[in-house]
């Protein structure tokens, strides 16, 4: 049967989720917290859950969703009955939203075949990449740490490196430093905030070349050469400085990046990285 999530199925639910998805505990924990959550349940087991949130997409107006079946229960049509259940209770929601996103595995499972019959269209895919080596030499690069003073600079490089990228998946706006003075506010507070001491810098003789975040659990994200200076094997560096800074904690870095990137991924292919989960964003209009 299906009933709502109580405080006392966090655990199992954050378990059953981890199974089907290799997001941190961390992340997953922080989902079932923030989302209304729904199970279904046999004999005091759960067999499969749902989830909605309507502020955690990054997108004004968009809900974002989950649905997950344990392997061996499925094609018992509980997958569409979580979502009909999340799709009833976003209707009577007094906050409806305009457009709704779920992600799911492409790697394993009928996912793309389950939202895709309920009007879902892919809008961007992400590899889950991992790092099978060792320490290597240190990059040649001098690197420093953020600060205020960087900051336009920062989002300036970063908007001109990632536009390309963004233009070929429309993802708009295609230049991150046309975001509206809302969310470019919220961005500044976060890099001078909560992400300040993770920010790296890399320069070749006083000249900003690139950049990257390394979080305390071994993911980097946010990596960049400015156009300008791309081609010249400086990916490959800053690469390397951040698996070895991860190796040195005992830690095994790990990175997300766009299916769309292929330049990407065959720089992090030829540093030691290798895939191990891919995952599929997809949306539609809510009606």
């Amino acid at each position: 049967m299906i009933r709502q999530a109580q405080s006392n199925d966090k655990e199992s639910i954050v378990t059953m989720i981890g199974e089907g998805m290799l997001w941190r505990t961390e992340e997953i924990v922080d989902i079932v917290e923030k989302a209304t959550v729904f199970i279904w349940e046999e004999n005091d087991q759960l067999i499969g859950c749902g989830t909605y949130d309507l502020n955690s997409s990054g997108e004004d107006g968009t809900a974002e969703i989950y649905v997950y079946t344990r392997p061996d229960h499925r094609k018992r049509g509980i997958g569409s009955r979580l979502f009909d259940q999340l799709w009833l209770d976003l209707q009577q929601h007094e906050e409806k939203p305009r457009a709704v996103m779920a992600t799911y595995r492409v790697d394993h499972g009928q996912g793309a075949d389950f939202f895709a019959k309920r009007g879902f269209a892919s809008i961007w895919g992400h590899h889950l990449m991992k790092y099978t080596g060792e320490i290597g030499p240190a990059p040649t690069l001098d690197v420093r740490k953020f600060s205020e003073s960087d900051m336009d600079m920062y989002i300036q490089s970063q908007s001109d490196a990632y536009y390309e990228v963004r233009k070929g998946i429309d993802l708009q706006p295609y230049r991150l430093a046309d975001y509206p003075e809302k969310t470019m506010n919220a961005w500044k507070s976060w890099l001078l905030g909560e992400m300040r001491e993770d920010i790296y810098l890399f320069e070749h003789e006083g000249v900003f070349v690139g950049s990257l975040i390394i979080t305390g659990h071994g993911e980097v994200y946010d990596v960049f050469v400015d156009p300008v200076h791309q081609g010249k094997g400086y990916g490959k560096e800053l690469v390397r400085f951040f698996v070895n800074q991860t190796l040195e904690k005992g830690l095994q870095p790990y990175l997300v990046t766009g299916t769309h990137n292929e330049s990407a991924i065959a720089l992090y292919e030829r540093t030691g990285f290798q895939t191990f989960q891919t995952t599929t964003t997809a949306k539609r209009d809510f009606a």
